[in-house]
């Protein structure tokens, strides 16, 4: 038994925020020593009360929600992109799996790309899909055309939202708020690899009961996520008809 993936670039602030609090109350319970994670766990916890700081002044903002929904919506199908091409890297058809290969090859030099501040994100985009052009052959042999225009139809829509009226301490405050939750994921992660090495190495007798009830809490969001994404989906097919 391991710790499961979640996907935390998909939480509401407040979600993120609460998961991570969750997170820390459960290592406390079970002791950070006993887990093995004093180091990482210490590094962790120094980064919550930033979150729920940035999280105070993003909640005061009037932008930040539109802000947000739009960097996460440009995220999405470039993350996708980037597993579809991953997926096909052991294609069983040579030439796929070779076309594979060379878009991955550029996919992995902007490797991180979605966790830039905005503007430079923006900048990033536009560059990674004038350099995946250039391979517009192994693109449509992978059959992933239509990943790129749904990629620059929504870093335009997000780059017009950011030229709209915004108050310059609202940018300021939600890029902050961005920043912070990199770094606490980032800490998260660290506590979670030493556990899940722990857990290959050793076995998972002395986590189980610690990994049980945090993967609950992650199955618990997860839910959450797949209805929210659910209900969004059926808003935007209602509103096409």
């Amino acid at each position: 038994m391991f710790v499961k993936n979640v996907h935390l670039n998909d939480f509401q602030n407040e979600e993120h925020y609460g998961f991570h609090t969750y997170v820390a109350d459960l290592v406390n319970e079970f002791s950070p020593a006993f887990l093995r994670v004093d180091t990482q766990f210490n590094a962790y916890k120094q980064l919550l009360p930033d979150e729920n700081k940035a999280l105070d002044q993003v909640q005061k903002s009037v932008f930040t929600a539109k802000l947000d929904e739009g960097d996460r919506a440009r995220d999405k199908p470039i993350l996708g992109f980037f597993k579809v091409v991953k997926g096909q890297l052991h294609h069983f058809n040579p030439a796929v799996s070779a076309a594979a290969y060379g878009v991955d090859v550029i996919n992995e030099s902007f490797n991180g790309i979605t966790r830039l501040p905005y503007e430079k994100e923006t900048v990033a985009i536009t560059k990674w899909l004038e350099t995946i052009r250039t391979s517009s052959f192994d693109v449509n042999l992978l059959g992933a055309a239509d990943w790129l225009n749904e990629i620059e139809a929504k870093n335009n829509a997000f780059a017009e939202l950011k030229k709209g009226r915004f108050a310059e301490e609202d940018l300021k405050t939600n890029l902050r708020m961005k920043d912070v939750r990199n770094d606490v994921d980032d800490a998260y992660d660290a506590i979670v690899d030493r556990i899940n090495a722990f857990i290959t190495i050793e076995g998972d007798a002395q986590y189980a009961a610690f990994v049980n009830k945090l993967n609950n809490r992650i199955d618990s969001f997860t839910l959450t996520l797949a209805q929210r994404q659910g209900r969004n989906k059926k808003a935007a097919e209602t509103t096409a008809k």
